[in-house]
C-alpha cells in the first residue's frame, strides 16, 4: 500500500483577471516505506466538493507534477486538466466548499484518497480589490452596484435584491430568524461577499446570520481602506414601520403580514378634526415618507398623505426594498 504525506496545503491565490484563477498547493509524497518519492512524476486528482466533505463535485481536475529531490511538488489548483466542470464558474458564494485530493505516487490512475478539507476564506479574500462590479482608475476598490441574496431566495443571483445607492448601499427586507445573507456586485457574479470578521465584507466570508424575525434596514458602507482598497462593512438594523397622523401625538405601529408582504394599521380620525389636518406620514426606521405626487406611492421626505374623512381608516403599505415608490392604500373601515 502506498503512503503519502501533505506538508502544506495553501500558499496563495493567483491574482488573474477578475475572478480567482487558482490557488497554490504544495505537498510531499512518500512511498509505502515512508521514503520520499524523489524526482519522479506523480498523478493527482483534485475535486472541489459542494457543501460537505462528502458533497457532490462542483469541479474536478488532474495534475501530473514531478517531485523534487525530497519528494516535494507544487501545483496550482484551477490550472490542471479539467475532467468535470469549469473552475471559473464554481459558485464560491453558495455553500461551503471542500477540497478532496487523491494521488497515485506510481503516476497511474489507481488513486488513493488523501482526504477532504474545508476551503476557508484566505485563498479568495486576496483578490477582493479586483472583482466584477468594482470600478477602475480613480474608483478602484469601489462597488458600482451591490445586491443582497441568501437563503431567502436560495442564493439565486438572478433574483438578488438590488440595493439603492452608489457608494453606500441600503435596502429594506423582511427576514426571518436563521436567514443567511451575503452580497454580490452583480446578478451574474460568481463572487460573493460575507463576513470576514467584525461585519467587514470579504470574499467567501461567512454568511451574515439574522437572529430574529423582523423588517430590516440592511446597509453597506465604506468604513476604512487599506492599500487603496475600500473596506466595506454591513449593518442589519431591525426597524419598525409606523404612521404618524398630523392631528395627534400618537404614533401608530404597523403590523407585517408575511403572506401578503404588506404592513397595515388602522387610524381613527375623530369627527372634530378639520379636513386640513387629516393627514399622516409613514415612519420607516428613522426616515419619514410621504407622497409628493399623490400617486399612491411613497417618497422619502414626501408630502403628508391626505385622509378623506373621519372615522376608522385602514392604511396598507407594500414596502419595497428601496422604500421610495412603495404603494399604499387608505381605505375606510
Amino acid at each position: 500500500m502506498k503512503h503519502f504525506y501533505f506538508l502544506l496545503l495553501f500558499i496563495s491565490a493567483s491574482l488573474m483577471a477578475q475572478v480567482p484563477q487558482g490557488f497554490s498547493y504544495q505537498a510531499v509524497a512518500l512511498n509505502s516505506a515512508g521514503h520520499a518519492v524523489a524526482s519522479s512524476p506523480v498523478k493527482l486528482r483534485v475535486s472541489i466538493l459542494d457543501g460537505s466533505a462528502t458533497g457532490s463535485a462542483a469541479y474536478v481536475e488532474t495534475h501530473n507534477p514531478t517531485t523534487n529531490n525530497v519528494g516535494l511538488f507544487t501545483l496550482t489548483i484551477g490550472m490542471g486538466t479539467p475532467t468535470s466542470g469549469t473552475f471559473n464558474t464554481v459558485n464560491w458564494a453558495e455553500n461551503s466548499k471542500f477540497l478532496k485530493v487523491e494521488i497515485d505516487v506510481a503516476n497511474g490512475t489507481n488513486y488513493i484518497t488523501v482526504g477532504s478539507s474545508q476551503l476557508l476564506s484566505v485563498p479568495y479574500a486576496m483578490y477582493a480589490g479586483a472583482v466584477a462590479g468594482m470600478g477602475s482608475g480613480s474608483n478602484a476598490g469601489m462597488f458600482t452596484s451591490l445586491y443582497m441574496y441568501g437563503t431567502f431566495n436560495s442564493y439565486n443571483a438572478s433574483t438578488a435584491i438590488r440595493m439603492a445607492g452608489s457608494d453606500g448601499f441600503t435596502c429594506y427586507k423582511y427576514l426571518t430568524a436563521g436567514t443567511q445573507v451575503k452580497f454580490i456586485p452583480s446578478q451574474s457574479s460568481t463572487v460573493a461577499y460575507g463576513d470576514g470578521g467584525g461585519y467587514q465584507l470579504a470574499t467567501n466570508g461567512a454568511a451574515f446570520p439574522i437572529v430574529s424575525d423582523g423588517i430590516y434596514n440592511v446597509y453597506v458602507r465604506v468604513t476604512g481602506s487599506t492599500n487603496d482598497t475600500n473596506i466595506y462593512s454591513a449593518y442589519f438594523e431591525s426597524i419598525a414601520v409606523k404612521v404618524t397622523p398630523s392631528f395627534t401625538n400618537t404614533i401608530t405601529p404597523m403590523t407585517y403580514n408575511a403572506g401578503t408582504n404588506t404592513l397595515s394599521c388602522v387610524i381613527n380620525v375623530p369627527t372634530y378634526v378639520d379636513a386640513t389636518e387629516r393627514r399622516f406620514s409613514f415612519i420607516i426606521g428613522s426616515g419619514i415618507f410621504g407622497d409628493n405626487l399623490g400617486n399612491g406611492s411613497i417618497d422619502a421626505g414626501g408630502t403628508e398623505i391626505s385622509i378623506p374623512g373621519t372615522g376608522n381608516y385602514r392604511v396598507t403599505l407594500n414596502l419595497n426594498t428601496t422604500g421610495d415608490g412603495s404603494p399604499y392604500t387608505v381605505t375606510a373601515q
